[in-house]
């Protein structure tokens, strides 16, 4: 309250002295594979140090050695953000060894598929663990230091799931409906800091996300009264497939918004995520319910 009155008064908090001709530092969760992974290159070939997380660290490997042919500033760690005693045993140290964090990237996600009567709340337990809460436990780790110095970047990746929701990706959806919700409340809270939260939304690109999607235990390989309608979504989805674009356009995106004094707070990327988030704002729902069902389903 006392920061805040300060800054209203015109006043001015005390703020870490802060190098800056020093290189950023960006820290990415789930930069072993797709929209992490390219994103991670981007950053580093831009002469930012690029922290990068996954679960395990083989999986870091070739990845690491990409960067150190390249004599790019690369450091990967193994961190499960789906705990809080991995978040707290790691980050700690990591900040204490490299100082401070100027951009958080809180990329890692996984996809939960099936209606909603076959999910198990289990199932739902853990991909909010991994989509929410793993990036809540990134925030407060990174956020104490970012406030200190009076400035960094927060940038959780969303989906344009995250503004609507199609049949059977609703733990999904919601995990990111989840995730938007927090950030539209982190903005307001942090700017006063000097800190800004920024949401990315990509649509469909060609990452190995889809094949990597959890089949609901209730639905796979199981004959249910969702049958005719899964078939008809599998064969709709087999057809966009096709739409899929380059990942990097995301990785450019994300690093638009760092280097903008202003970024705009949600960033769809890509033609069909911006086209869906039109239908959704723009059309009555007695004609956007039947266009988005006969894309899916029929």
């Amino acid at each position: 309250m006392l920061v805040l009155l300060r800054n209203m008064l015109g006043g001015r908090s005390p703020r870490r002295n802060v190098d800056k001709n020093r290189q950023p530092t960006a820290l990415i969760t789930g930069a072993s594979s797709g929209i992490g992974r390219i994103t991670a290159t981007y950053l580093a070939e831009r002469s930012f140090h690029v922290i990068a997380t996954s679960r395990s660290l083989e999986r870091l490997d070739t990845l690491a050695e990409e960067m150190a042919s390249r004599k790019l500033a690369f450091t990967p760690i193994e961190l499960d953000i789906n705990r809080n005693e991995g978040v707290n045993r790691v980050m700690p140290g990591l900040i204490a060894d490299h100082g401070l964090i100027d951009v958080l990237i809180n990329n890692a996600a996984y996809s939960l598929w099936g209606p909603i009567q076959t999910l198990s709340i289990s199932e739902m337990k853990t991909i909010f663990e991994t989509n929410y809460f793993g990036a809540i436990r990134m925030i407060h780790s990174v956020l104490p230091g970012m406030i200190e110095q009076g400035s960094g970047i927060i940038i959780n990746v969303s989906s344009v799931l995250g503004r609507m929701a199609t049949p059977f990706n609703g733990a999904y959806a919601s995990s990111k409906f989840a995730l938007e919700g927090m950030s539209e409340a982190l903005r307001t809270e942090v700017k006063p800091f000097g800190v800004k939260v920024a949401l990315v939304e990509p649509g469909l690109f060609n990452t190995n996300f889809q094949q990597n999607t959890v089949m609901a235990e209730g639905v796979d390989g199981k004959e249910t009264v969702y049958t005719p309608l899964i078939e008809g979504y599998r064969k709709n989805h087999d057809r966009f497939q096709s739409f899929g674009k380059d990942p990097v356009k995301v990785a450019k995106v994300i690093h638009s918004i760092i280097e903008s004094r202003n970024p705009p707070f949600r960033n769809p990327v890509g033609a069909d995520a911006r086209a869906g988030i039109f239908g959704t704002r723009v059309l009555p729902e007695k004609i956007y319910w039947p266009l988005l069902d006969k894309a899916t389903m029929r």
